[in-house]
């Protein structure tokens, strides 16, 4: 596969793709409840997740803020804690490939040094998150919270690594 970015933008590129999947949602979604009107909106992070319960029979509206642990211990003894255990966990692999590319990106020369061609790991790190993302919003999905899903940013993180892992050296 020919090169699709110089060898001098490879490590930066890997270090902005990491930031930009960790500013987008992993997964959008959107679901109506059992009753009249009652609607559920969810945005889900890599870290933390919006939710927004609304009745559109009345002028009623619920918006809540959650960190990933706070929410898989808020769907514990429910059909959908195994996503959200997923979530948790993919989450935490997340935070330490946003580490990463911090040290990676301020210490560019070191790493270097002792890793050849980084933005390579980087890149299956990426996929390997976007395929957890996509493991998640699955177990979620399966397990009872049916509705429209669409996993914006583990699509996004898919293609990032794959772009990284797939970049020719020659």
């Amino acid at each position: 596969m020919p090169r699709w970015t110089a060898p001098e933008y490879e490590n930066p590129l890997a270090v902005v793709f990491v930031w930009v999947s960790t500013l987008l949602p992993w997964e959008v979604a959107y679901a109506t409840l059992p009753g009249p009107g009652v609607s559920l909106f969810f945005v889900r992070w890599p870290f933390f997740q919006l939710r927004r319960l609304a009745d559109l029979t009345s002028p009623a509206s619920e918006l809540t803020f959650a960190l990933s642990l706070n929410a898989y211990q808020f769907q514990t003894g429910t059909t959908i804690y195994t996503g959200y255990l997923v979530w948790t966990v993919v989450s935490l692999a997340s935070l330490c490939l946003l580490a990463f590319s911090l040290y990676f990106y301020v210490r560019e020369d070191d790493v270097v040094a002792r890793v050849d061609r980084p933005a390579r790991p980087v890149g299956a790190a990426l996929c390997c998150t976007g395929l957890g993302y996509l493991a998640t919003g699955y177990a979620i999905y399966a397990t009872g919270f049916a509705g429209l899903h669409v996993p914006v940013g583990a699509l996004f993180q898919l293609l990032f690594g794959a772009l990284l892992l797939t970049n020719d050296p020659a």
